[in-house]
């Protein structure tokens, strides 16, 4: 068995070398790209018999089809090249040969799939060209991994995984380009895509990854993430320069960075979500977080930027959720909206609590919604029940004025020791408490402006409720002034974090960025109030 494995492998790795400045390099994307599917499968196979079920993958790049997925087999796991990258890349889907061109532009995906009787298997250091993971439902009673990888596209999402269990999803790259973008800028759940996509999911993680990318500012990312994403980074440049990889320097087209749907006990936390590409241009996206229907979400410690706040984007957004926490999250002109709608599979929203993020507004008015959404659907943090407001979802659209039915589907929804900043010239966000229950809004004083507030007398966030502003009064860049609200509390609300989430740090990814065409510097989230 050992030695058929050992001319697998030596089948699998002989091809034409060459030798530049960059070193020994193979398969590079100016060469005819192999089919390799069949041999691939083989020595997964193989491996799935022996008593040390890792497949160690030496570098080069490799073509992969996108009609049948290539299974790894139970236990095995796919470890690249820890030097010059191992790529996996997709041949065109029309005739799976390959005409010689660089063929990275084609919309055919391959996939990789696990089968649901694997247990413990990691996937490991490997580029991804337009080739997905595809993670069969599955209850691990160990802990798989998906660790050190580069996704560029990946079709409707580079990682799937549903009624899955115990995966750990850490230091990836997923990379997407504009010949990969949605083109719906209202998608439906078949026309968007994202990094990761999890359905019915639960005790799983989502940590240490980036989401986008300006390939011109590789080098920027370096001195604020760990050595895990930097030898990510690194195999990027090294597929740049010496394997001549004519990626796009744009890499930001992602419509989601992760989408969840009926899935229980995720965190994502220390990931970097970045859609600024440009920031000032609109472009089809959906939500930086997508939660449906989900429980128990953990949101900690991301840096977010580039999607731009409206119905689709710009946002951690919760359609009915239980449970959950967005914790020391830098958000740049990016929101946390909290809905009730009817596409979850239950209208409720019961324990939220959104503490101690610093929110950024950059974009000016010119990238606002139009009326009647503009100023109410859109603060740095926002509520609202869609389902009672159209009457139990019998009238479209909404009532979008002061008329909106109160809520009877939230409850305890906790705003504490939030910090709001503005790009110069443009007036900073508000808390728009939407058509919620009053007494089920707990938000203290805490929440505070460190730029110039919205209000001269006071540096506290104003409360935006039922959409009441006051009559004929306007703001310093012309935004509307809510009513003074009494819904602000003196309770501490400290109470409702968990001990263990209290004195978390915003990771410094900041410090990498300057926004809108590199024209806004970012603000230290440490800046303090006004």
């Amino acid at each position: 068995m050992w030695y058929l494995l050992i001319v697998l492998l030596t089948l699998f790795f002989s091809f034409t070398l060459y030798q530049d400045s960059c070193g020994v390099v193979t398969g590079h994307y100016g060469e005819k790209l192999q089919d390799y599917t069949d041999i691939l499968q083989q020595l997964i196979d193989k491996a799935s018999e022996s008593d040390d079920p890792v497949l160690m993958l030496k570098p080069g790049r490799f073509g992969i089809r996108g009609k049948d997925a290539v299974v790894l087999k139970p236990g095995v796991s796919l470890h690249g090249s820890e030097d010059e990258p191992t790529i996996f890349s997709t041949l065109n889907n029309d005739d799976d040969e390959d005409d010689g061109e660089d063929d990275h532009h084609h919309n055919a995906t391959a996939t990789i799939q696990v089968p649901a009787a694997s247990v413990g298997w990691t996937i490991d250091g490997i580029i991804f060209d337009n080739v997905n993971i595809d993670v069969q439902p599955q209850q691990n009673h160990q802990v798989a991994k998906i660790a050190n990888n580069v996704f560029l596209n990946g079709g409707r999402g580079s990682i799937q995984s549903s009624f899955g269990a115990n995966l750990l999803i850490d230091s990836n790259i997923f990379l997407r380009d504009h010949a990969h973008a949605g083109k719906e800028f209202i998608p439906q759940y078949n026309t968007t895509n994202t990094g990761v996509l999890f359905q019915t999911q639960e005790n799983s993680m989502i940590s240490n990854n980036i989401f986008g990318m300006d390939l011109r500012h590789l080098d920027d990312l370096m001195p604020v993430v760990s050595s895990e994403l930097q030898s990510g980074l690194t195999k990027i440049k090294y597929a740049l320069t010496c394997l001549q990889a004519k990626w796009d320097d744009q890499q930001g087209f992602l419509m989601s960075g992760v989408q969840l749907y009926s899935s229980n006990e995720i965190t994502i936390q220390n990931n970097i979500l970045n859609g600024t590409f440009p920031d000032t241009m609109p472009i089809p996206q959906d939500h930086a977080i997508s939660i449906v229907g989900s429980n128990q979400t953990y949101i900690l410690q991301n840096f977010v930027a580039g999607w731009q706040l409206a119905d689709f984007g710009g946002a951690f957004r919760f359609t009915s959720a239980v449970d959950s926490y967005v914790v020391s999250n830098y958000l740049a002109n990016t929101a946390v909206m909290i809905y009730v709608a009817n596409h979850a599979d239950f209208q409720q929203i019961d324990n939220m609590v959104v503490y101690d993020n610093f929110f950024f507004h950059f974009l000016g008015k010119e990238f606002d919604p139009p009326a009647p959404l503009a100023g109410w659907l859109y603060e740095g943090i926002t509520f609202y029940d869609f389902w009672t407001a159209r009457l139990n979802n019998t009238i479209r659209p909404p009532f979008w004025n002061s008329s909106a039915p109160l809520s009877p589907f939230a409850h305890n929804i906790i705003i504490s020791d939030n910090h709001f900043a503005s790009a110069k010239g443009i007036d900073p966000n508000v808390i728009s408490l939407g058509n919620l229950e009053p007494t089920q809004a707990h938000v203290d004083k805490k929440n505070c402006y460190v730029t110039e507030p919205l209000l001269n007398d006071t540096n506290r966030v104003p409360l935006l409720w039922r959409q009441q502003y006051q009559k004929d009064t306007f703001a310093r860049y012309g935004n509307k002034i809510p009513v003074r609200s009494p819904f602000s509390t003196d309770r501490h609300l400290i109470k409702y974090v968990p001990e263990d989430l209290q004195d978390l740090e915003i990771p410094d990814f900041w410090k990498a960025f300057t926004l809108r065409n590199n024209t806004v510097p970012m603000i230290p989230p440490e800046t303090e109030c006004y």
